[in-house]
């Protein structure tokens, strides 16, 4: 499968990647394996590391959404506030084609970020 990650968008530093794994894969993994920060702030080194613990690895999968799995009950507490095409990359998995999105807007009582 085709994971396309865009980092920063809508910033000057706007980056798009497309990286090849197996159906199946982990989110998070992959983004991490490759180099790309999932976390904002100093999350990026105070994190859970793909536990579901912390809710700090947000990203918006902004095509390819039914490629993914289900949000589980606790995800979507974690996430409530928020869009329904953000997901925790460390609970989500691709077995489709997906685009991500590191970094999107998120709401002001989303205390994790």
């Amino acid at each position: 499968i085709t994971v396309t990650v865009i980092e920063n968008k809508g910033s000057s530093r706007e980056k798009l990647t497309r990286l090849q794994a197996p159906a199946g894969v982990n989110v998070r993994e992959l983004l991490v394996d490759n180099g790309i920060n999932v976390y904002q702030s100093f999350t990026r080194w105070t994190n859970c590391k793909g536990k579901q613990l912390c809710g700090t690895c947000i990203v918006n999968v902004s095509d390819g959404r039914p490629n993914t799995n289900w949000k589980s009950m606790d995800e979507s507490s974690t996430l409530r506030s928020n869009p329904d095409s953000y997901r925790l990359s460390c609970v989500t998995f691709a077995h489709g084609d997906i685009t991500v999105e590191t970094f999107p807007p998120i709401n002001a009582d989303q205390w994790t970020r």
